[in-house]
């Protein structure tokens, strides 16, 4: 075996203690798999190792950062997993603005070393345990998105280790069409992410909202959200989510968050509640750090923490873009489910979309749910006892497929193995590109999951133009 690298960094093998812990990702419905190694890397040479070792040793490779695929991808029986949640650091440059941050980190250290070092931010998701490099990698949406873009946006270069081995600098000028590819193409298809280069943008103060009515009120509410949040009319500094749970819960609520003063949003707020009048409205300006602690439920206490879950929950969530005003049909449908749901803990959340995500066109980057995009809508159910799964997941499914009429796409950050045209629904018009871009940096699908880009029949690349290189 000359010549062969060897496995750096913090190894564990089925013996080794803490294996146990570390082969289980955050959603606790998959049993736990049995990877042969799980390699905790410390830098970008222990990357390099590891890639170079499998490769060598013809075992398969899943890269991890924070745990949270939503099917368990990151994760992979007799193969050795690839964990980059040691390399962390977040570090500002005070003078570019420019933030390096290690793939590992998650969110909650990403805002508050941000906030600690410079007042500044990068838009994110607020689940505060998601690793950066999967949101990033498939996108990334958040509380500042219609203010500054998906998080995917926001990257200027990032380090990648390649199926050669070798940790590479991705930017638009080196490896451009890898670059593209990377700002939204799902990750795990392309290497394995060491470090990431974001501009910042300065915050201080947010408007954080909370309005809630009676369960009964549904089907306006519905009207009246989708009226008020205009994509392109709505103040861009305001990201609302319209969140719907089962009717045992009985919770209509728009919440969300003003990147601005209580003044201002004042005005912004009021043709929805002209429209429809709320029974409980909460509006404070924290904070932004504060409001990051707020959406992120980091507390037990937090109106935010049953969302997120805990080391116990299980799950089944997927989603899907709505691109048209939703009718009666449309939200009968929505209605119907919601009133006969397998638990409490079932619901559908609208994030409210345009603004700044919509400046870049479908093919500026290989997220296409830019244009024309009202809201990405997302179906959850939320359960802890094993004999409550399959009746949770079908319920998702059946949401899912009842609102198809409705909807296009799906988000590839919320993936979803029941969606069997995924190539379509996560990449749209990009399929053809990312092919390309997959075939030319890992032709041998060295990096590879069940919804990976490798695999992707390659007769899909000629089922429609090829979207223009830009």
């Amino acid at each position: 075996m000359g010549g062969v690298p060897t496995l750096t960094g913090l190894v564990l093998n089925p013996q080794s203690p803490g294996y146990n812990e570390a082969r289980q990702d955050y959603n606790r419905r998959f049993p736990p798999f049995t990877p042969r190694y799980i390699d905790f890397c410390q830098d970008g040479p222990d990357v390099e190792r590891a890639v170079k070792w499998a490769v060598d040793h013809q075992i398969p490779i899943r890269g991890r950062s924070g745990r949270h695929s939503y099917e368990a991808y990151s994760l992979v029986d007799g193969g050795l997993i690839i964990d980059v949640s040691q390399i962390d650091a977040v570090v500002l440059d005070q003078q570019t603005g420019i933030a390096k941050i290690g793939a590992g980190a998650p969110l909650l250290k990403v805002y508050q070393e941000l906030w600690n070092q410079g007042r500044v931010t990068i838009p994110a998701g607020s689940c505060p345990t998601v690793g950066v490099a999967g949101l990033t990698l498939g996108g990334g949406f958040g509380l500042t998105s219609r203010l500054f873009g998906l998080t995917c946006d926001n990257v200027m270069a990032l380090d990648m280790v390649l199926a050669d081995g070798q940790l590479h600098h991705i930017d638009d000028q080196n490896h451009p069409d890898l670059m593209w590819a990377s700002r939204g193409g799902g990750g795990g298809n392309f290497g394995i992410v060491t470090q990431f280069y974001f501009k910042t943008h300065k915050v201080a103060d947010v408007t954080i909202f909370y309005l809630q009515w009676p369960w009964a009120e549904l089907p306006r509410v519905v009207r009246a959200f989708q009226k008020w949040a205009e994509p392109e009319k709505l103040d861009f500094r305001c990201v609302p989510l319209l969140k719907l749970t089962s009717k045992e819960v009985g919770q209509v609520a728009v919440v969300g968050q003003f990147t601005g003063p209580r003044e201002a949003f004042a005005a912004v707020l009021a043709p929805l509640i002209a429209d429809v009048p709320p029974i409980n409205t909460i509006i404070r300006t924290v904070p932004f750090i504060e409001a990051v602690y707020y959406f992120g439920g980091v507390k037990p206490d937090m109106p935010e923490f049953l969302a997120h879950g805990s080391e116990i929950t299980k799950f089944k969530n997927t989603s899907a873009f709505q691109y048209q005003l939703f009718g009666e049909d449309a939200i009968r449908v929505i209605v119907d489910h919601l009133s006969k749901t397998p638990g409490p803990a079932t619901l559908v959340q609208f994030d409210g979309y345009g603004g700044a995500v919509s400046l870049v066109s479908d093919h500026g980057t290989a997220d296409p749910h830019r244009r024309g995009v009202r809201a990405s809508l997302q179906y959850q159910a939320y359960w802890t006892v094993d004999s409550q799964a399959e009746a949770h997941i079908n319920w998702v499914e059946s949401f899912r497929r009842a609102m198809l009429p409705y909807t296009r796409g799906a988000y590839v950050n919320y993936c979803d193995a029941n969606i069997l045209d995924w190539p379509q629904a996560y990449y749209d018009g990009n399929i053809a590109r990312l092919l390309e871009v997959k075939q030319h940096y890992d032709p041998l699908n060295v990096f590879d999951y069940p919804q990976g880009i490798g695999r992707i029949p390659q007769s899909l690349k000629f089922s429609g133009e090829t979207p223009p290189k830009s």
